[in-house]
């Protein structure tokens, strides 16, 4: 799947509803497996989670078993202390500049802030190089080439880009490891 995170939550039930997620009480596994796909970090969109709050279904235990079954892949979140300080930074510039309260909205730095800033430093060391060797800054065809076939550390960690230009991402892939408290790690 690749859906909003209510989306999921429907799909998830339905199968649940079908059988399709009962578990197994021998082997302490459901039939079926799911596999989503999340790609933006944001409450907006709908996290994983399988309680429902505001719409108030009273289907959260059904949910919680159904979603047993679920594997989310997504962009692994750095836990360095250099990318702690960079959220925290990121959330008291955009209360202060833009009067966006991360906390009050429930949300998190989206994996993007982070990729962004790393771009930025990307162009710079190209920028640099080119502009050190006597290349101007006009010539994009040298800058977009000196981004290729390198590694560097970024906010994010270590930031590889390939000799094609694609930055090789890293990925978590989280299932409920929690089941009593229904958390995914």
């Amino acid at each position: 799947m690749c859906a909003s995170g209510a989306a999921v939550r429907k799909i998830m039930l339905a199968a649940h509803d079908l059988g399709m997620t009962k578990i197994n009480k021998k082997t302490g596994r459901a039939e079926y497996a799911f596999f989503n796909i999340q790609l933006f970090d944001s409450a907006y969109f709908g996290d994983i989670g399988w309680k429902n709050g505001t719409e108030g279904d009273a289907r959260d235990e059904d949910a919680k078993e159904a979603y047993r079954s679920l594997m989310t892949l997504t962009l692994r979140k750095p836990d360095t202390k250099e990318y702690q300080d960079f959220a925290r930074e990121v959330k008291q510039r955009a209360l202060e500049d833009y009067g966006f309260d991360y906390d009050k909205e429930g949300e998190d730095v989206n994996s993007f802030v982070g990729a962004f800033h790393d771009a930025v430093i990307l162009y710079a060391l190209a920028l640099n190089e080119t502009l050190e060797e006597g290349g101007t800054p006009r010539d994009g065809h040298t800058i977009t080439h000196k981004m290729w076939n390198r590694t560097f550390e970024g906010i994010s960690g270590d930031v590889r880009i390939d000799d094609n230009g694609d930055r090789d991402a890293d990925y978590s892939l989280l299932e409920m490891t929690d089941i009593e408290n229904g958390t995914f790690s």
